[in-house]
């Protein structure tokens, strides 16, 4: 570290190099905090958890933080209570978050139900507005202060909502978009108070949603149908463009100004067309909006090209794992961490063990595995077996699964925060945990920067994270990893092709 700050101050590396860098190196390093807790209240010592202090009764199921100063943490639970934390808050004696303030069940006019999705409205410059779904099938705004979570507005959507969604473009419409049970996107307005109209297409319920980040007007959404459509919301007949697997060619000639990011031809929606063999569980947008991510049922995540709508054929490997009910989202490095076209994903694999993948966005190989602390792989491994042989009942393998620390329902970015390690990791889980994932790196992680800024982590032939348990080899000879990679794209074409019906 010391060679790139002289670096910087002789001139031979530029400043945005050596942030850039420095963050690349920081991201790269992220293990999971044990020392760090949230707790709401001193729990009673029993065996079950007097050593595990827990943010709500039941299982976190949703976190927000605001992104301007990256202070205040949301979390959403399955005990239907919404809290608030303050990550400045621990002095150096402590680790322990206590919570500001919590919004009960019982309180008047509070959720009575689980909660499933979170967001704070981006566009103030301290956070004052919380948006909230739950299975009570409401959306409620609810007023933030420091010392109390307030609701004021109700929407009643009579279907249970998934997810929400609102444009990051400050020009926009102030419109939030709310997949629910029901086949129809639902618009609701905040300037009125009501719902303005609905956009149809899907055939199923809707488990997640996304704004274009370069037009206003621009919505996609993924269904339990398996498709994902594209929808112009100033038109009554709002989709204009689907997404379809076996599609490795796109829109040919088309640019991001005139693509999927903006508006193309209409001719390019196809409702018989899916992007997945299964329930779509993300669809979101890489922050420089040149690619769209999307996750299914099918245990796969696929890369698309915005511009185009092509496949662009990414493999992330055979053990994917994603069964989610609702929406299960990857979390993208964020921007001004890596150098374009070098982004990792990571993905919070679906199977209970407690495990984050981190991938080459672009290229689908495994970086590393990072492993939640307090999970025990050989339980989770026979919890999974009971519940598929069905000895000693399955309906009691899968409560524990869903209640288990090693059930990631969701992960969020704190990034940029005045106090903290410049890059953060929280992860909502199961058993009422939220932890917390902070770089770990020494100067030897390091390496060697080139005048010209290129830059990257100095990687031994193998990664290890967390206990040990499991060595992923990044070393594998590059040609093999690409037959392979031909073989499972060609399958899976191959497989799509033949359940369409043959012409006669």
């Amino acid at each position: 570290m010391t060679q790139h700050r002289l670096a910087q101050r002789l001139g031979t590396l530029s400043t945005a190099a050596f942030c850039r860098h420095h963050n690349w190196a920081l991201l790269n390093s992220l293990a999971n905090d044990k020392d760090v807790t949230f707790s709401y209240t001193k729990p009673e010592a029993t065996s079950d958890n007097a050593d595990v202090p827990i943010a709500h009764q039941a299982g976190v199921n949703c976190l927000t933080i605001d992104q301007h100063e990256g202070r205040y943490l949301i979390s959403g639970g399955a005990d239907s209570t919404i809290r608030l934390w303050d990550l400045e808050e621990p002095h150096e004696s402590s680790s322990t978050y206590k919570p500001l303030t919590t919004l009960p069940r019982g309180a008047p006019s509070s959720h009575t139900h689980s909660l499933t999705s979170l967001s704070i409205y981006p566009f103030d410059p301290t956070p004052t507005t919380l948006i909230s779904t739950s299975y009570d099938k409401t959306l409620k705004l609810t007023s933030i202060t420091p010392s109390n979570l307030t609701p004021i507005h109700t929407f009643e959507l009579d279907f249970i909502p998934y997810a929400h969604a609102l444009s990051p473009l400050p020009d926009s419409s102030p419109l939030i978009a709310v997949g629910t049970a029901h086949p129809a996107i639902r618009l609701l307005d905040l300037r009125s108070g009501l719902s303005t109209h609905s956009l149809s297409g899907p055939n199923g319920a809707i488990y997640s949603l996304c704004w274009s980040p370069r037009t206003s007007y621009v919505l996609c959404s993924g269904s339990t149908d398996g498709k994902i459509l594209f929808f112009d919301i100033r038109r009554a007949n709002a989709s204009f463009a689907s997404l379809d697997l076996d599609d490795a060619v796109g829109i040919v000639g088309e640019i991001p100004s005139t693509g999927l990011g903006a508006r193309p031809s209409s001719l390019h929606l196809d409702f018989n067309a899916v992007a997945h063999n299964g329930p779509v569980t993300s669809v979101q947008w890489t922050p420089s909006g040149d690619k769209l991510v999307t996750v299914g049922h099918d245990q796969r995540i696929r890369i698309w090209d915005a511009a185009s709508g092509r496949n662009d054929l990414v493999h992330f490997g055979p053990r994917i794992r994603n069964e989610r009910q609702g929406e299960l989202k990857p979390l993208i490095s964020p921007p001004g961490t890596c150098l374009p076209g070098r982004e990792s994903l990571f993905w919070p694999n679906d199977d209970g063990r407690g495990m984050i993948f981190q991938h080459h966005l672009r290229e689908g190989h495994m970086l590393k595995i990072l492993r939640t602390e307090g999970v025990k792989i050989a339980e989770v491994q026979a919890s999974n077996k009971r519940a598929r042989t069905g000895i000693g009942g399955s309906g009691t393998s899968n409560i524990s699964r869903l209640t288990s620390g090693g059930r990631i329902n969701s992960m969020i970015w704190r990034v940029g925060a005045p106090l903290g390690e410049g890059i953060e990791m929280y992860t909502a889980h199961g058993d009422g945990r939220i932890c917390a994932w902070k770089p770990v790196m020494k100067d030897a992680d390091y390496e060697e920067i080139d005048a010209d800024g290129d830059h990257g982590i100095k990687k031994p032939a193998i990664w290890t994270a967390g206990n040990g348990t499991e060595d992923i080899d990044v070393a594998v000879d590059d040609a093999e990893r690409r037959r392979k990679r031909k073989r499972d794209l060609l399958g899976d074409l191959v497989q799509g092709l033949a359940k369409k019906p043959m012409p006669f």
